[in-house]
């Protein structure tokens, strides 16, 4: 049987996973077995360190290895086998490193959205320009006034959460936590990994942030990737959680 971890993106928590955590789980026959699909064992969803429940934390300063850390003891604290690590947007890199340092290779990696820098290169260096040039500018603006940064509501609205019904998007908007802007601008370098596990990468073609060739474009830096298209914003987690369900237990 198969086990899921979901790991969540920047400023967020393992709230954002809620929704594609039940559709994975919860029973759809009537009457209802134990689990819908009778491959998938546990799933669970954690808070990185500083993030949603743990949000206690000066998350500017979090570090890429507490987060890599983080996942790999929680595969080996829930004593998960078969394990399908799942990472949605700056997680990306976060589970792919995690993935070489357990014991035993995980079943898959799934990457939603994932952003996947070039050799050497920080998460912020593959935003569009505008983005790029308005983090390092609200940066700036936020540390010098010693507050922490948080995503502009503008920003959720138009860009993460685009299609999103506007009722529930007042529902989740208020859980977007600070952002680990150390972590976000950390370099990563996967040129000299070798995975010893399959690779997926889900594009969601209605991403605002990064546009279908930019996300194939950042799949196409991991070996032997394989590529599954989706309808949906870079929340398609919440927004189509069915939709995304289905796709990842496919690989149970």
């Amino acid at each position: 049987m198969t086990d899921y971890l979901l790991v969540h993106g920047a400023g967020q928590g393992s709230w954002s996973w809620g929704r594609v955590w039940g559709y994975l789980t919860a029973p759809s026959e009537h009457p209802p077995r134990l689990n819908s699909n009778p491959k998938i064992n546990k799933v669970i969803t954690i808070d990185l360190p500083a993030h949603g429940a743990d949000a206690g934390k000066d998350t500017s300063v979090v570090l890429a290895e507490e987060c890599i850390n983080a996942i790999v003891n929680s595969v080996e604290s829930e004593n998960m086998s078969d394990v399908v690590l799942v990472a949605h947007g700056s997680s990306a890199p976060l589970v792919l490193k995690a993935s070489l340092e357990l014991p035993r290779p995980p079943k898959r990696v799934i990457l939603v959205s994932g952003v996947i820098p070039s050799p050497g290169k920080s998460m912020i260096s593959v935003l569009p320009f505008h983005l790029r040039f308005a983090f390092t500018l609200y940066q700036l603006i936020t540390s010098f006034i010693g507050k922490d940064m948080y995503l502009p509501k503008s920003l959720i609205y138009h860009y993460m959460c685009n299609g999103v019904d506007p009722k529930e998007m007042i529902q989740t908007i208020g859980f977007y936590g600070a952002l680990p802007t150390r972590m976000l601008k950390t370099s990563f370098d996967f040129s000299e990994d070798n995975f010893t596990c399959p690779v997926t990468y889900i594009t969601l073609n209605e991403d605002k942030i990064f546009s279908s060739s930019e996300q194939s474009k950042m799949a196409g830096r991991i070996p032997n990737v394989d590529l599954v298209d989706l309808k949906g914003c870079h929340q398609s987690i919440i927004h189509q959680a069915d939709t995304v369900a289905k796709v990842l237990a496919k690989y149970a």
